[in-house]
């Protein structure tokens, strides 16, 4: 199946009417790729997202904090990537803030079986899109600075290193960059 997902297109699926309520997680696919649709990230997902941020190597926030973020929050938006054949697995997800005209990726993440077939280029893609459709004109994040592997993503992806925060990062303490990239 691998093989199939690396030549996969993706397609643009058309968009549900604006406040339209789906009945169910296959009723609410933006995007399909050969065996997996993007949806927007919602508090349904978050029981999945502890398991995927620990096969990703990403600290899980708690079910409360994402509920929070995804409910009461409205700049908290992201996507996340299923697999048609297990609505109940992520294989991937982002999730950002939109502040008037910046936008934070606080997050993004795809299982290790599943990395480097460009998953997370279009998980990012979507949510600079959406962060463009809520007029943002730019996005920072902040990445470990022995990170390498994101770093690199983040550089092909269009950001370029604009700054660094001491002992950003805990367990261990670790110093960030800041990455910044315009959003077209």
């Amino acid at each position: 199946m691998k093989h199939l997902i690396k030549r996969a297109a993706f397609r643009r699926r058309d968009a549900r009417a604006p406040g339209s309520r789906p009945e169910g997680l296959a009723n609410t696919s933006t995007e399909k790729v050969a065996g997996f649709r993007i949806f927007p990230l919602a508090p349904e997902h978050i029981p999945f997202l502890e398991a995927l941020e620990g096969d990703a190597d990403l600290p899980f926030w708690g079910a409360d904090n994402y509920r929070r973020f995804l409910e009461d929050i409205s700049g908290y938006f992201g996507f996340c990537l299923i697999p048609e054949t297990d609505e109940k697995c992520l294989a991937g997800f982002s999730l950002a803030r939109a502040t008037f005209e910046d936008m934070e990726l606080l997050k993004i993440g795809v299982t290790p079986e599943f990395q480097r077939l460009g998953f997370g280029t279009k998980l990012l893609d979507e949510t600079l899109e959406e962060g463009g459709m809520r007029a943002c004109t730019r996005c920072f994040l902040e990445v470990r600075k022995s990170n390498q592997k994101a770093i690199q993503f983040y550089s092909v992806n269009g950001f370029k290193i604009v700054g660094a925060r001491l002992d950003y990062y805990s367990n261990p303490v670790e110093d960030a960059w800041i990455m910044e990239r315009q959003i077209p």
